[in-house]
């Protein structure tokens, strides 16, 4: 039996690819992430109004962040028709 190996889907839009590399690049979210998963596991993370608005927008950024890289991609993102 021969195997084919699946090529990635070419990149319809690398302008969007380039931006949307940059804005993870920028964020600094997987050590952002890994101190608030830190500080939530030893009980220091009081959850005030702002740490909440904060949680809520970087969720919101990486939810734009998926959508973009989907459509540079090629495929549809959630909400598109």
């Amino acid at each position: 039996m021969v195997r084919t190996r699946r090529r990635p889907a070419p990149v319809k839009d690398h302008a969007a690819l380039a931006q949307t590399l940059g804005m993870l690049g920028h964020m600094r979210i997987a050590n952002n992430l890994n101190q608030l998963a830190r500080a939530a596991n030893i009980g220091a993370l009081p959850l005030t109004r702002e740490v909440e608005e904060d949680l809520f927008r970087a969720c919101a950024a990486v939810l734009a962040m998926k959508a973009e890289l989907m459509r540079a991609l090629g495929y549809p993102a959630e909400g598109d028709e």
